[in-house]
């Protein structure tokens, strides 16, 4: 138990060191196969233990890994998406709070997460992909599909609004520092930043960012929705929320911590176990 604990604190170290270190290619594999390589010394030492799963998504496979309560017999499933340039590695912790409700968890990385951006890249229509993790989920016996949530940090939680705006068989979405639209960031981004964003979107990267929005999308989600903002970001601010809000069709909590950063995680000890006992209260 305590290696595996180890290795995925290792595995999350090789992350942020790979974070935003496009500009140096050859550190940046580094980084991200040294990732993969303490998650797969990992997955079985764990308590529950992790299986880690290839799901075909049209020419390529998209990796994610599902972890089921112990004790539960057909748990609920929550289905989560990394952000932007986020992997399916940085949301751990989210989802042992949420195991520990008895929930299971299948976290992935989509088109343009991680080691995937090198062979497929992010896209506005994210509801496409989104819905291959679900016909995979729904073709497994040892869940219960029937009470299935969705949901995401950053990016992540843009793209579980289209996912659920185009697939009912979602019952529950959350949202951590989501965008209503991200168009126009680009020109004020960091120059590191900017080049991470062509790893992750692809050379015409201004482009891809501005045409991802919930405009003509939002007023389709008729399943609860919990929103998590924090009062000082400024990448996602309150209002994008605010925007959804008035737009969506089912029952919708906003909430906004006035000391809170992008996706809350400086206050990660309230946000986290609150979403979870969300989730397991509405599914």
């Amino acid at each position: 138990m305590t290696a595996g604990e180890h290795l995925i604190t290792a595995g999350s170290f090789y992350h942020f060191a790979s974070f935003l270190f496009t500009h140096d290619q050859d550190q940046f594999l580094a980084a991200l196969e040294a990732m993969d390589e303490c998650w797969q010394k990992a997955a079985p030492l764990l308590d529950p233990p992790m299986e880690l799963i290839q799901i075909p998504f049209e020419d390529i496979n998209l990796p994610a890994y599902l972890r089921k309560p112990p004790g539960v017999e057909n748990p609920p499933i929550v289905i989560l998406a990394p952000g932007g340039d986020s992997t399916k590695e940085e949301l751990y912790d989210f989802s042992e709070n949420i195991l520990k409700r008895g929930l299971a968890t299948l976290v992935f990385d989509g088109p343009g997460h991680g080691a995937v951006s090198f062979r497929m890249k992010m896209r506005p229509d994210f509801e496409v992909p989104a819905r291959a993790i679900v016909d995979y989920v729904m073709g497994r016996d040892d869940l219960d599909t029937d009470r299935l949530a969705f949901g995401g940090v950053s990016y992540g939680g843009l793209f579980a609004c289209r996912a659920a705006a185009f697939d009912d068989r979602i019952r529950a979405i959350f949202v951590s520092s989501g965008w209503y639209t991200p168009a126009g960031r680009y020109p004020s981004m960091a120059t590191v930043s900017q080049i991470a964003l062509k790893q992750y979107f692809g050379e015409n990267a201004p482009e891809v960012q501005n045409s991802m929005t919930l405009a003509d999308v939002a007023d389709r989600i008729k399943v609860p929705l919990l929103q998590i903002y924090g009062a000082l970001d400024k990448a996602s601010p309150p209002e994008h929320a605010y925007r959804v809000e008035e737009e969506v069709q089912g029952p919708t909590t906003t909430l906004v911590f006035e000391d809170g950063v992008h996706s809350c995680n400086n206050l990660h000890y309230i946000v986290r176990p609150l979403v979870a006992d969300w989730l397991a209260e509405t599914i």
